[in-house]
């Protein structure tokens, strides 16, 4: 299996690259628009197709490259069922699996940050033949090293979706490594680590906000989170919901 990832020069931005060599199939998730040439290298030079493009949700503080990706390499774009975009694609339910070679991906719908996050289970049967174990989660903007997303984007029950949502990732296993769409230098939390993964099991010991097991406290505590909301928000939601190439 081929795990790869892009870190944007600004906003702190992940990309992941991966998929199974000898499926000959790359998963890119997340891309954004000015690392495209960064993916299609890589894609290149490992002499793998690109077959799926999959974004954890709509992104407000950077442009995605999902359609521009596609016009590139005729792969499918997979969004979340709950997704307003306005150009066609597939849409992912929650614990919906897609499988290319020995690795599989799993969806979990992740809302709170967006009504249309979802988090991505991956599964490597070279590691476990039986495929019922995943090794790691991208978890997209919902929980990052060190912090969660933040909850002022589409504010509706928002917090409480959060909430939620994190109540489900703890339900996996400790060991899961997890990696999320942003380092440091992110607007879309306050406090992200510098370091780009994490596991499970670090997270609820260390993880300030994750490890609150109390609806009312999360609450409380992440509305005192007070970030700025960036004045560019609002126009990047709206490319990315109408699709740039």
């Amino acid at each position: 299996m081929i795990f790869r990832y892009v870190l944007s020069k600004s906003g702190g931005c992940l990309t992941y690259i991966f998929g199974c060599t000898q499926a000959g199939e790359l998963f890119v998730v997340d891309p954004k628009y000015d690392v495209l040439n960064e993916i299609i290298k890589l894609s290149e030079d490992l002499g793998m197709k690109i077959s799926y493009i999959i974004d954890t949700h709509t992104h407000a503080d950077h442009i995605s490259g999902v359609r521009k990706l596609q016009s590139l390499t005729n792969a499918n774009i997979y969004y979340n069922e709950y997704s307003q975009i306005k150009f066609p694609s597939e849409r992912i339910k929650d614990s919906e699996e897609i499988k290319s070679g020995n690795v599989k991906i799993k969806a979990v719908y992740t809302p709170g940050h967006t009504p249309d996050s979802m988090s991505l289970l991956i599964y490597d049967k070279r590691r476990d033949d039986s495929w019922t174990e995943p090794w790691s989660m991208l978890t997209g903007d919902t929980l990052f090293v060190g912090s969660v997303g933040r909850i002022d984007i589409n504010k509706d029950n928002s917090e409480e979706n959060l909430y939620y949502s994190l109540q489900k990732i703890k339900k996996f296993p400790d060991y899961v490594e997890i990696y999320p769409s942003h380092t440091s230098g992110s607007v879309c939390g306050l406090g992200i680590s510098g370091k780009p993964s994490s596991t499970i099991g670090f997270e609820k010991r260390f993880n300030k906000l994750f490890k609150i097991d109390n609806k009312e406290e999360f609450i409380k505590q992440i509305n005192q989170m007070n970030l700025e909301k960036p004045t560019e928000f609002e126009r990047n939601i709206k490319i990315n919901l109408e699709g740039m190439i």
